[in-house]
């Protein structure tokens, strides 16, 4: 009896003990997996100071080693002056697989208000939390300070409109001006073309026409812009027509300043009463109608732009304009 008792007794410490092992194999952690031979990757940055207009920062990116799958890496504004899709924009870069490099870029916009520079401070992400674990820990995800400086274009685009209704009909539609320059030094209203300036005009038949000046091409000096009337579909309309359309014009440079000068009266067509260079049945028997629209005075790289009256309202640069064979058909009339 007493050997049973002892044998019984020994089964059960056995039984016990087997279990006290399973639990403490339970408990054990999982072997833990190297992170050594995982890619580190660097950062290397262009430059921290750019233009607003077509600024570009490079952050190229490099691994070590390889992967069998592609790794992503953006930025994310931590602080500065500057606005997401307003002065700036962010383009990923993705390390493909078996590839060791990509460019993530800051692309910066420009605009047309004078102001101090902007600051933007943005930190390397990997969007995906699955990217960041095919990193080696080791890795290092920068921040950069970027200085953006305000841009001052060296091109004054000017536009010109005339839109007015007339019995519902757009002056835009049915008027056609052509714009040119003359030089101010002898200019006689009555006779532009004595001092006519070749160098740029804007003769396309568009609504509005657009012309552009840069110092490259305009050498100090003060310029006349006038209107020829190309053609006036009001002529001789009626009562209706008996209107003044005076031009609008818009300067812009990019950086500095936008004004805005509408044409003096005493300078603007009559829809009913003013015949065109270009008569209704497309004929060169019209007549000429010129009309001062505004002065533009480059000085030293600064331009002032002046109405009729004198009054100077800002100051800026100026482009190129494609010109067309009609300005030929109106200088041999």
């Amino acid at each position: 009896m007493k050997k049973y008792i002892k044998f019984k007794l020994f089964i059960s410490l056995a039984f016990l003990a087997l279990i006290a092992v399973s639990c403490d194999d339970k408990n054990d952690p999982e072997p833990i997996i190297s992170t050594e031979d995982y890619p580190t990757a660097t950062f290397s940055v262009s430059n921290t100071t750019v233009n607003e207009k077509d600024g570009l920062v490079t952050v190229t990116i490099t691994t070590d080693k390889m992967l069998t799958r592609g790794i992503t890496f953006s930025a994310e504004q931590t602080g500065g002056t500057a606005v997401l899709h307003e002065d700036y924009d962010i383009v990923e870069a993705t390390i493909a697989p078996y590839s060791k490099e990509a460019k993530l870029l800051v692309k910066f916009y420009g605009d047309i208000i004078p102001e101090v520079a902007k600051t933007l401070q943005i930190q390397i992400t990997t969007p995906s939390l699955a990217n960041r674990y095919f990193l080696n820990p080791t890795t290092v995800l920068p921040s950069y300070n970027i200085t953006i400086n305000n841009y001052v274009s060296n091109t004054l685009d000017i536009s010109f409109a005339w839109n007015k209704d007339i019995d519902g009909y757009d002056t835009g539609s049915n008027i056609d001006f052509d714009i040119f320059v003359a030089d101010a030094a002898g200019y006689d209203n009555n006779d532009p073309w004595a001092t006519y300036n070749d160098t740029d005009y804007a003769a396309t038949g568009d609504h509005p026409e657009v012309l552009s000046m840069n110092l490259a091409d305009w050498p100090d000096g003060e310029y006349i812009l006038f209107h020829d009337l190309y053609q006036n579909g009001f002529y001789g309309y009626g009562a209706a027509a008996n209107v003044t359309v005076p031009i609008v014009a818009t300067f812009v440079r990019a950086g500095s300043f936008s004004t805005v000068v509408t044409q003096d009266p005493s300078q603007s067509v009559n829809a009913n009463t003013t015949n065109g260079t270009v008569d209704d049945n497309n004929a060169n028997t019209g007549e000429f109608h010129n009309g001062f629209i505004a002065k533009v005075a480059i000085s030293n790289g600064k331009f002032t732009v002046s109405d009729y009256n004198g009054a100077q309202l800002a100051s800026g640069k100026l482009s190129g304009i494609k010109k067309n064979s009609r300005l030929k058909s109106i200088l041999k009339k």
